[in-house]
């Protein structure tokens, strides 16, 4: 059996996205097959609480345009979700994972056995087969976040950064909402503008709590 493919052959963006046609007929002949997302829930913890009544609102964000798997994803949210339940319990957090796996990945398997010449077509029709899902994010935007209390922050940092490590590029931890200004200086983390995916500078802020 081949064993698979590596995914820095599918980690950077090469081409427009291969997925079902979104078109009103919703023709599927040019997306059959392939296996199905690995991530089935996007969302842990207290989902009662809204996002505004959280201390602090961490993110991960990635630093260039990179494809994620559906089991990079998965990884992600089990990895953040199982140990914040331990350590915190459910009612103590609120996480979501943003990005969508839609991108179909194709591979052309190759028989690497004796003989394996005549049985197979080698590189004609290499167009290949679905085999799995993937999620493509932009530069700068988000992929996880995770409302949390003050006292908690240092577990919640922990795990962000183990969960950095199932992306295959670099990732930054970020505060991307806070309820109060004292919990801003406290938590010690650059305050990030989600929607225009830039940093936010101080002055910025200071202006903003200023006129508010």
């Amino acid at each position: 059996m081949a064993h698979r493919r590596p995914w820095k052959c599918y980690s950077r963006w090469t081409r427009r996205p291969y997925q079902h046609k979104r078109s009103a007929n919703h023709r599927r002949e040019y997306a059959r097959g392939g296996a199905q997302s690995k991530i089935q829930r996007y969302w842990g913890g207290n989902k009662s609480i809204p996002w505004e009544e959280w201390d602090l609102v961490v993110g991960l964000i990635v630093t260039r345009n990179v494809q994620i798997s559906s089991n990079a994803l998965e990884a992600i949210r089990i990895s953040i979700n199982g140990m914040l339940m331990k350590k915190l319990g459910r009612q103590n957090f609120r996480l979501r994972i943003r990005p969508i796996p839609f991108h179909k990945i194709r591979e052309n398997r190759m028989l690497a056995f004796a003989g394996a010449d005549r049985v197979q077509t080698g590189m004609r029709k290499s167009f290949g087969r679905a085999t799995g899902v993937c999620a493509r994010v932009r530069v700068g935007s988000v992929i996880v976040d995770v409302g949390t209390s003050l006292k908690n922050l240092a577990i919640v940092r922990d795990r962000l950064r183990v969960a950095s490590m199932k992306v295959p590029c670099e990732c930054r931890v970020v505060l991307l909402k806070y309820r109060e200004a004292e919990f801003l200086k406290k938590a010690g983390l650059p305050l990030y503008d989600s929607k225009k995916r830039r940093e936010i500078p101080l002055y910025e802020v200071s202006l903003e709590t200023a006129e508010t």
